[in-house]
C-alpha cells in the first residue's frame, strides 16, 4: 500500500462477516505518518435491531462533535477512526469485561473497574470494585440525567452480541491501523480524542496513565505543543486570547484504549486529550460555535476542499451538517476557540512528525 490516501478498513479487518455494516467511520490520511486518531464517543446512532431504543438525548451522552476540531488532521498525515454508534450501546473506551455481575448475572468472569484504564486487583472483592463507579463500565445502566437504559439484567448472550458487533470491531480497527504504522515506521502513536464538561475545570487535559502509556519525550513534546509559545513564558495565557489551562493526568489519566495500546516498550505509544466543551459549543443548547477559519497559508490551515468529517466528504460517511446548529461566539469565546483550534492542530502536527531523531523507541515489529 504505497499511497496513504487509499488505505482502507474492511469487515474482515474488523472480524466481521463479509458485507456487514461497519460500526466505525474511517478517514485515511493524505500521507503516511505514525499517528492514528480515535474518536470512540462521538457516535449518535442506535442499532435498528436493538430494542428498545432508549428515549435519551444522544448528543448529551456523547463527546459531541469533538471530531470537528480535528478537521485538518488528514493533511498532517493522521488517519482517524470514529464510532458510529452511541456509547450507550457499548462504551468503546472500557474493557470488554468491565461489567458487574449485577448487570450480566451469567457472565463467567466479570471484572468491573473502579477507574477506566486501570485493571482491578484480584484481591479486591467484586462488590467493592463496582461500588466506585456503578453502571459506567462497558455497559451503562443509566444515561446522563439518570435515564434508565436497562429494564433488568442482560443475558451473557445478548451482552456478547454487543461486544462482538460494536466494541471488538473498534478495537480491532485501531489494532490494524497501528500495526500497519509500526511495520512502516518501527513505532506507532494513538491519540484518543474526547471532550469534557466545562465544569471539570481545565480547558485541556493530556492523559498518559501517569507517564506509562508513552515515551517521556513524546509526552513532553505533546505538552509543549498544547501549551504553545506560552510554555516558555510561564502562565498559560496571552494578550490575544483568554487563558487556556492545560493539565497532565489530572483529572483524567486515560481510559481503556490508552491502556491497551500504550505499550512504549513495544513501540506503541498512546495519549488521551480531553477538551472542554465550553470552548467549542454552547453547552446549554448543544450548539456548536462557528469554527473560525485559519488564515490561508498558515500552519494548520486546511485546504478549501476539506469537508465536514475530518476532511472526508459528508456523503461518504453519512455525516452532514443538518443535525448541527451553529451560533457565533462572542469575541472572547471566538478568540479562545481560535486558540483551541491552533493548539489542537499543533498537537496533531507534533505527534504526526515526532519520533525520528527524537528518541522515541522503535520497539519490535511484533503483533499488537
Amino acid at each position: 500500500m504505497s499511497d496513504a490516501a487509499y488505505e482502507r478498513l474492511t469487515p474482515d479487518d474488523l472480524g466481521l462477516p463479509p458485507g456487514a455494516r461497519m460500526p466505525v467511520r474511517f478517514t485515511p490520511a493524505r500521507h503516511w505518518s505514525p499517528l492514528v486518531i480515535s474518536f470512540p464517543h462521538v457516535g449518535l446512532a442506535w442499532p435498528h435491531d436493538l430494542h428498545p431504543k432508549p428515549q435519551v438525548d444522544f448528543p448529551r451522552n456523547a463527546d459531541y462533535d469533538v471530531h470537528t476540531l480535528y478537521d485538518s488532521a488528514p493533511q498532517w498525515g493522521a488517519a482517524s477512526v470514529a464510532a458510529v454508534y452511541s456509547r450507550l450501546v457499548a462504551d468503546l473506551n472500557r474493557a470488554e469485561d468491565d461489567v458487574s455481575r449485577r448487570i450480566v448475572p451469567d457472565h463467567p468472569a466479570p471484572r468491573p473497574r473502579r477507574n477506566p484504564g486501570v485493571a482491578p486487583t484480584t484481591e479486591e472483592p467484586e462488590g467493592d470494585r463496582d461500588a466506585g463507579r456503578p453502571g459506567r463500565g462497558v455497559l451503562w445502566t443509566a444515561a446522563i440525567g439518570n435515564v434508565r437504559l436497562l429494564d433488568g439484567p442482560l443475558s451473557y448472550t445478548d451482552f456478547r452480541d454487543r461486544i462482538e458487533r460494536f466494541h471488538a470491531p473498534y478495537h480491532r480497527a485501531l489494532q490494524v491501523l497501528l500495526e500497519r504504522r509500526r511495520q512502516r515506521f518501527g513505532y506507532a502513536i494513538l491519540l484518543d480524542a474526547h471532550s469534557m464538561p466545562s465544569s471539570v475545570g481545565p480547558d485541556l487535559v493530556l492523559g498518559t496513565l501517569a507517564g506509562r502509556s508513552c515515551d517521556p519525550g513524546l509526552e513532553h513534546a505533546a505538552l509543549a505543543a498544547l501549551r504553545g509559545h506560552e510554555s516558555a513564558a510561564g502562565p498559560d495565557h496571552g494578550p490575544d486570547h483568554g487563558p487556556l489551562r492545560v493539565t497532565v493526568n489530572e483529572p483524567y489519566r486515560g481510559g481503556e484504549l490508552v491502556r491497551r495500546f500504550g505499550r512504549p516498550s513495544e513501540g506503541l505509544h498512546a495519549l488521551q486529550l480531553e477538551v472542554s466543551r465550553g470552548l467549542y459549543m454552547d453547552e446549554q443548547r448543544y450548539r456548536l460555535y462557528e469554527l473560525p477559519e485559519l488564515p490561508s497559508g498558515t500552519a494548520g490551515a486546511p485546504s478549501r476542499d476539506t469537508m465536514d468529517d475530518l476532511g472526508a466528504s459528508p456523503s461518504r460517511h453519512g455525516f452532514d451538517r443538518a443535525h448541527r446548529a451553529f451560533v457565533p461566539p462572542d469575541p472572547r469565546r471566538g478568540r479562545r476557540l481560535a486558540e483551541l483550534r491552533r493548539r489542537v492542530v499543533s498537537l496533531v502536527r507534533c505527534l504526526a512528525s515526532h519520533g525520528i531523531g527524537h528518541g522515541v523507541p522503535r520497539g519490535t515489529a511484533t503483533a499488537s
